[in-house]
């Protein structure tokens, strides 16, 4: 941990035990329910409460069925970011995903059609960005974006990002001789961001990641077109063997040096 984060207000050391899977009663609470639940694998992904099969029942009487932010995780989880401001520095990896010329889109149907269209493109999102183990951060206006964490997956964390991102584009119809349903660009990158929970204590909160590394992720989205993953080079090795791509020099601004990244459009099919 950095100087600077020690030092910094928000800094809490359980934040960043519970974010990296090493928080004491976190590993305890896995040991027991394990063991009530030892071949499920539906499970919340930080505390292995089960959420299918015969414990799921007990579970939730716990308290512990999934969140519907994210059902990958379970809602006494979800109490702690609620009952917890504050959070940690940690290294993620992001994965952006934004609607191409939704301004025009939306002017060529009727506001009805454009809402039943984003609200398509949100459940699509949250459905592979779910089966990715990636947290929702946010989704706004025509964008999503989505967090992978370190020790929170069975895969690296910035490899699974990079999956996530690659879904994206096939489950909006990308890599297919057809017309995607919804024309989108993807960046993946990965660093160190604050991660936390924001907001007023006993009131409203933000779980939130904030950082260069978040500002970098939403750089690399504006300069993919549609259909194209931009990946950076904090990446690009976790999936250079799964993807054909081209590198590309980009420069961002904010951000003083030309950036190196590998952008990938997908094969049509």
């Amino acid at each position: 941990m950095s100087e600077r984060a020690d030092h910094f207000e928000g800094f809490d050391p359980t934040w960043h035990a519970l974010l990296t899977g090493k928080l004491p009663r976190l590993r305890k609470g896995r040991r027991m329910l394990k063991l009530i639940s030892p071949y499920m694998a539906d499970r919340c992904r930080l505390c292995y409460a089960p959420f299918t099969g015969i414990s799921a029942p007990i579970a939730r009487w716990m308290g512990r069925g999934p969140w519907p932010r994210n059902p990958h995780y379970c809602d006494q989880c979800e109490q702690f970011f609620r009952d917890h401001r504050g959070g940690t520095e940690i290294d993620i990896a992001v994965v952006y995903a934004d609607v191409r010329n939704s301004t025009q889109l939306a002017a060529r149907i009727s506001p009805a059609e454009f809402a039943a269209l984003m609200q398509q493109f949100y459940l699509t999102a949250t459905k592979v960005f779910v089966g990715s183990d990636a947290a929702i951060d946010k989704m706004m206006g025509d964008g999503v974006i989505g967090l992978c964490f370190p020790e929170l997956g069975e895969t690296d964390y910035r490899q699974r990002a990079a999956r996530c991102g690659i879904e994206m584009l096939h489950a909006t119809g990308h890599g297919s001789r057809k017309e995607p349903w919804l024309s989108i660009g993807v960046s993946v990158h990965a660093g160190t961001a604050f991660v936390g929970s924001l907001g007023v204590q006993g009131g409203s909160y933000e779980f939130a990641a904030l950082g260069e590394t978040m500002n970098v992720g939403a750089r690399l989205v504006g300069a993919a077109a549609a259909g194209e993953i931009v990946i950076s080079d904090a990446v690009w090795p976790h999936i250079s063997d799964e993807i054909a791509a081209e590198p590309r020099s980009l420069t961002l601004k904010g951000v003083e040096q030309p950036m190196a990244t590998h952008v990938a459009r997908l094969p049509a099919a």
